[in-house]
C-alpha cells in the first residue's frame, strides 16, 4: 500500500470515529434528521472518500476534509462533500479550457464550469445559514487525479475525448455519492440532490455523444 492510501484510509478512519464519537443517544438534528442517520451518513461518506483513492492524489485535500468537525446530519455532511466534489470539476475545467480545441467543448466546459460554481454557492450558503459553517471546499484526491490526467493529456481533438471522458468519470462519482446519501437526506438538501443527480445522469449521456463525435472528427 502507497503512503498516500495509507493517508487517507487513517484519514477516513478519522472522519468515521470522529461522526460516532460525537453522536450519543439517537434525537433529532437541525433538519429532522436523527443523529443515527448522521452517523451512517457519514459513514458512507468516510468509505466513498477511502474508497476513491488514487496513487497521483494529494493527501492534503483528503487530511483538510476529514480534519473538520463531524456534521450535525447527514444533511450537512452532504453539502460538505458536494462542495468537495464540485471543486475537483471546477480545478478540471480551469486545466483544460486553455487546451481545448473545439468551440462546442469549449462552450460545454464554460457551461459546467459556472454551473459547478452556482451550486457550490448555493450549498455554501445552506452549511451558514444551518449550521453556521463556513467552509473551504477541497478537491478530493479522486478528483485531483482526474485533474492531473488532464495536465499530461495529448493535445487537438483527443483532448477534448479526453476531457468529455474525465468528466462523465467525474459525474458518475457524483451519482454515486448522492445515492449513498439520498435515504438520508431531508427538504431542500434532498431536493437538491436530487434535481443534481438527474442534470448530472443527464449531461453523462450528453457527453458520451460528444465523445464519439470527437472520435469520428
Amino acid at each position: 500500500m502507497s503512503n498516500v492510501q495509507g493517508l487517507a484510509r487513517r484519514a477516513a478512519r478519522l472522519l468515521l470515529a470522529t461522526a460516532l464519537a460525537g453522536c450519543g443517544p439517537s434525537h433529532d438534528g437541525a433538519d429532522g434528521t436523527d443523529t443515527a442517520s448522521a452517523a451512517a451518513a457519514t459513514a458512507d461518506s468516510a468509505g466513498a472518500m477511502a474508497g476513491m483513492q488514487h496513487d497521483s492524489a494529494a493527501p492534503g485535500a483528503e487530511l483538510g476534509a476529514a480534519s473538520r468537525p463531524a456534521a450535525r446530519d447527514s444533511n450537512q455532511s452532504f453539502l460538505r462533500m458536494m462542495a468537495d466534489h464540485h471543486e475537483g470539476l471546477i480545478a478540471m475545467t480551469g486545466i483544460a479550457r486553455p487546451h481545448l480545441a473545439g468551440a462546442r467543448t469549449k462552450r460545454d466546459a464554460e457551461k459546467l464550469a459556472a454551473k459547478q460554481k452556482e451550486e457550490q454557492a448555493s450549498m455554501e450558503r445552506m452549511l451558514e445559514q444551518h449550521y453556521g459553517e463556513r467552509l473551504t471546499p477541497a478537491v478530493l484526491p479522486s478528483n485531483q487525479a482526474l485533474a492531473d490526467s488532464l495536465r499530461a493529456a495529448p493535445a487537438g481533438a483527443a483532448y477534448d475525448a479526453t476531457f468529455y471522458q474525465q468528466v462523465i468519470h467525474h459525474h458518475r462519482e457524483g451519482v454515486t455519492m448522492t445515492d449513498r446519501f439520498l435515504p438520508t437526506l431531508t427538504g431542500e438538501v434532498k431536493r437538491m440532490a436530487e434535481r443534481m443527480k438527474g442534470e448530472q445522469q443527464q449531461e453523462i449521456r450528453e457527453f458520451e455523444i460528444r465523445v464519439g463525435a470527437v472520435a469520428r472528427g
